[in-house]
């Protein structure tokens, strides 16, 4: 399973990392789910708290850093903690209270986004990528919910 493009796995937490047997240790897959991690980000950016932003990728740049990719019980609810309160935090600043964005937000927006949808030949569905980013944000809390909650950890790998 290692090197699937973009896959999150909760794994049982007594694991030993040996990649022979990570079947055996994988409870739940979620496949493309690490693209949420990097929107996160990105979108607390777009609201301007530039600190929620980078305490969320100080969390994923430490994991990646071990030689096991796995987030902790403390990592997972920290990371929980800091994406209560996006949705609330993009509307009236970024997106209106359907979440969407206005025509002339895009040239700007597409300068100062990487994970967002915001390619012009998606016309009008552009309008829309702010609330597939909250979309994203909402699935990535399910899934970090679903750890805690089952006592299993998050593993990137």
């Amino acid at each position: 399973m290692r090197g699937r493009g973009g896959s999150i796995y909760l794994v049982r937490p007594d694991w030993d990392g040996d990649y022979e047997n990570m079947d055996q240790a994988v409870v739940e897959e979620y496949e493309w789910a690490r693209h949420h991690l990097r929107v996160a980000p990105e979108l607390w950016r777009l609201a301007g708290q530039d600190q929620r932003a980078a305490d969320i990728k100080a969390i994923i740049r430490c994991v990646y850093e071990r030689d096991r990719c796995w987030m902790t019980s403390d990592e997972i609810e920290r990371l929980l903690q800091l994406l209560d309160g996006l949705e609330e935090a993009l509307v009236g600043t970024v997106v209106d209270e359907h979440w969407m964005l206005r025509p002339e937000q895009l040239p700007k927006l597409r300068a100062r986004t990487k994970h967002l949808d915001l390619d012009d030949k998606r016309g009008e569905l552009a309008l829309d990528a702010v609330a597939e980013g909250i979309s994203d944000v909402r699935s990535l809390r399910a899934i970090l919910r679903d750890a805690r909650d089952r006592g299993l950890l998050l593993s990137l790998d």
